[in-house]
């Protein structure tokens, strides 16, 4: 099997990382590949990829992964049919995940149907070898453990007010922005000014209506975590052309926070993505010898997202 590129596309890894992925945000979870289950309504065995069983709060939910490799966008029939099969196996959440993505009428198909369909992308073309699917992004001493959503890769090039950025695969972060969805990340150590999520919280929101007195700031509960505090925070500026989200992750000597941009229509699917479930922190020693790494003034991506505007 070979890629756009001419490259042969290692099925087994492409099956492993989804499992793999799936694992580690349902570590609880009950987790099998190729599933056999009798549909409610066909009443024969139909077949999962990958099919994660779990307990979320008082009851029990299904995950149905859709795995096969396509050498073509997803389009809406693709969508259409995975909501039957969907329904028919009685699954509470699907994953429809391709090698060459889909067409935005297969997303808003998805995006506005009633039941919880999720489209995701995995590109093994132009993967360049500056990007990872993990990283160590750090600030003085204070640092992360960062996965990569699936699906995307994290850019750890060093920019001003940016630790690192992440996007899908085989995009640039030009082409990233352009596209007006990506995300970066920064970690804030705490001291007088902000000594805590809260504070944080308040500082950002006094100098936000200072510059956008129009705004609408909206916050939520973010993911629970035995060992940090987490919050959302949407920003809708006018002027903005998509929602700017924020999940923010207190830990004890810092805040790590994560600003996503993404098309409306892309919302629940990128939300998911925000990795605050996920992070954790670290401390870093640096010697004499690291090197200080310049940081450029402004991101590409920031400066095509922008240029909408105006």
């Amino acid at each position: 099997m070979l890629d756009g590129g001419g490259n042969e596309v290692d099925w087994k890894q492409y099956e492993q990382e989804i499992a793999d992925y799936f694992r580690s945000e349902y570590p609880n979870a009950k987790i099998t590949p190729d599933a056999k289950v009798t549909g409610r309504f066909s009443k024969i065995d139909r077949q999962i990829d990958l099919l994660i069983q779990d307990d979320a709060v008082d009851f029990e939910f299904q995950i149905v992964i859709d795995g096969k490799y396509r050498d073509k966008k997803i389009d809406v029939n693709d969508v259409e049919s995975f909501i039957g099969f969907l329904r028919d196996v009685g699954a509470h959440k699907g994953v429809m995940i391709s090698t060459e993505g889909y067409t935005l009428s297969a997303m808003n198909r998805a995006h506005y149907d009633d039941l919880d369909v999720d489209l995701d992308v995995l590109n093994f073309k132009e993967l360049d070898r500056f990007h990872a699917f993990g990283a160590i992004p750090y600030a003085g001493e204070s640092g992360v453990l960062l996965p990569a959503p699936l699906g995307w890769i994290i850019d750890g090039t060093r920019r001003e007010g940016v630790v690192a950025t992440l996007y899908q695969r085989g995009h640039s972060l030009e082409s990233a922005g352009r596209a007006r969805e990506w995300m970066y990340v920064n970690i804030l150590a705490k001291d007088e000014t902000a000594n805590n999520l809260d504070s944080l919280l308040k500082f950002q929101e006094s100098y936000l209506k200072l510059d956008f007195p129009s705004a609408g700031i909206e916050y939520q509960e973010g993911p629970r975590r035995s060992d940090a505090a987490t919050r959302i925070r949407l920003l809708k500026v006018p002027t903005y052309p998509t929602p700017e989200y924020t999940g923010f992750v207190e830990f004890k000597r810092f805040i790590f926070f994560c600003v996503l941009f993404t098309p409306v229509e892309l919302e629940n699917k990128n939300l998911r993505k925000l990795i605050m479930r996920r992070v954790l922190p670290i401390g870093i020693r640096q010697s004499d010898a690291v090197q200080q790494i310049a940081e450029p003034d402004v991101t590409a991506a920031r400066c095509s997202f922008e240029e909408k505007e105006s």
